[in-house]
């Protein structure tokens, strides 16, 4: 259970839905059950969020017809792109929901800044590619009995490969970028 609001992984999707369109609060609700089936979302806790980011200006709202539009404010964008930064570089490396949701959005930034991003997490992945070696190595046990671990290492490898291909990608132009997100 998140401590703050700030801390709940739905602020993150919720803020990236807002920045793609303004949407009605239900239609927030429904693109999220759609889009993340592996976020729990509940009614109650995105109309809190909501909120929330009324509050910390980082979303606003406007008459449509008889209903409430919510979009992005500049400082919701830039918060959503420090957070997304954050989660990129310092996050869980074994990934999880708040990883996935980061990297949804990752044209949320410059493409020079998003391909850093990416370069620091490879570099992140490999430092504990090594040090898990240095663990199995030390340990002198069976496959069997450090499996777990192997299939990690696994999973690390093709992490740091995509993250380095796709890192160099944006650097070349060829993983195209929206336009809105050029400048850093």
């Amino acid at each position: 259970m998140p401590k703050s609001a700030l801390d709940n992984p739905l602020l993150l999707p919720i803020l990236g839905l807002l920045i793609e369109q303004p949407r009605h609060p239900y239609a927030i609700f429904a693109e999220l059950r759609h889009r993340y089936p592996y976020l729990r979302v509940r009614n109650a806790t995105v109309y809190t969020l909501l909120e929330t980011l009324k509050t910390l200006q980082w979303a606003e709202t406007e008459q449509d017809a008889e209903h409430e539009v919510l979009s992005a404010t500049a400082a919701g964008s830039a918060a959503l792109a420090e957070r997304v930064e954050g989660e990129i570089r310092g996050g869980d490396l074994t990934g999880g929901s708040s990883y996935m949701t980061a990297l949804a959005y990752l044209s949320i930034m410059p493409p020079e800044r998003a391909a850093l991003a990416l370069r620091a997490r490879a570099t992140a992945v490999a430092d504990e590619t090594r040090r898990l070696r240095a663990a199995l190595d030390e340990a002198r046990a069976s496959e069997v009995h450090m499996i777990e671990v192997h299939y990690l290492l696994a999973r690390l490898d093709h992490d740091r490969q995509w993250l380095a291909v796709t890192a160099r990608r944006i650097e070349t132009g060829d993983l195209s970028w929206p336009q809105r997100c050029r400048r850093s």
